[in-house]
């Protein structure tokens, strides 16, 4: 059985739009969960909401001593309970001004 190279290219996001996918960062990085804006230079710190929610691990509240024992992340969560990763996509539009 041969197996398909998928070509991973880079998706072309709207003004205002926040994303999440399966790819490639840039041409020289090896393929992981990536996270994109497009838009407002400010959209950037809602990328780091999107990592944090998405890809970071938390201390668990109640353990102590505390960060002795890390929740996992949300994609590391889906990974155990046997959900392939890169057909990870999520994308939101900003609203326009009213």
């Amino acid at each position: 059985m041969t197996d398909k190279i998928r070509r991973l290219r880079a998706p072309k996001l709207k003004d205002g739009e926040l994303r999440v996918y399966w790819g490639k960062p840039d041409k020289h990085c090896a393929p992981d969960v990536t996270f994109a804006w497009q838009g407002d230079p400010v959209m950037r710190a809602d990328t780091r909401l999107l990592h944090y929610h998405f890809g970071a691990q938390r201390p668990d509240p109640h353990v102590q001593p505390l960060f002795s024992k890390m929740i996992p992340s949300l994609i590391e969560e889906l990974q155990a309970r046997g959900y392939d990763i890169t057909t990870l996509k999520f994308s939101i539009q900003k609203k326009a001004p009213s």
